[in-house]
């Protein structure tokens, strides 16, 4: 995994005030497509990528109907996904409306500790990248506008 070497004026604990140095990831591989996934899932089994595919679609669909009927759902290796949502405050019981105070439904997964930890990683250090400035004249840029 890359990583980058970042100088940081600490600003709480035994170090405050002190410039330290702290490791970053750095993610500037490109991102893996749904469909190298699932060819990649498929390589030495019997099923193929579409089958794979498949099974994932199949799992949305029937985790999202699951959480939203309430259910916690252990999806055992990597973890366990439950519903929850954000409640708006009212000063009374009779104030509140569930349409108008419950919203942002949602879906936590929270991973087994196997599957949080990265295994077998090795470590490369590397520039960090630079922030690209932003283009003045609000135009994207090269389109000339």
């Amino acid at each position: 995994m890359d990583y980058s070497l970042n100088k940081r004026k600490m600003t709480i604990g035994s170090l405050k005030g002190k410039e330290v140095y702290v490791a970053s990831p750095v993610c500037q591989k490109q991102r893996i497509s749904f469909d190298k996934l699932c060819a990649q899932m498929a390589e030495d089994t019997t099923v193929g990528d579409a089958d794979v595919a498949a099974v994932f679609y199949k799992f949305r669909t029937v985790l999202n109907q699951l959480c939203s009927q309430g259910f916690i759902v252990d999806a055992g290796p990597l973890g366990t996904f439950r519903p929850t949502f954000t409640s708006k405050v009212v000063a009374k019981e009779k104030d509140f409306k569930p349409m108008d105070c419950i919203s942002k439904a949602y879906i936590r997964f929270t991973p087994t500790a196997d599957f949080r930890r990265l295994k077998h990683v090795q470590y490369y250090r590397v520039t960090k990248l630079q922030k690209l400035p932003k283009p003045s004249g609000g135009g994207l840029p090269g389109s000339g506008t």
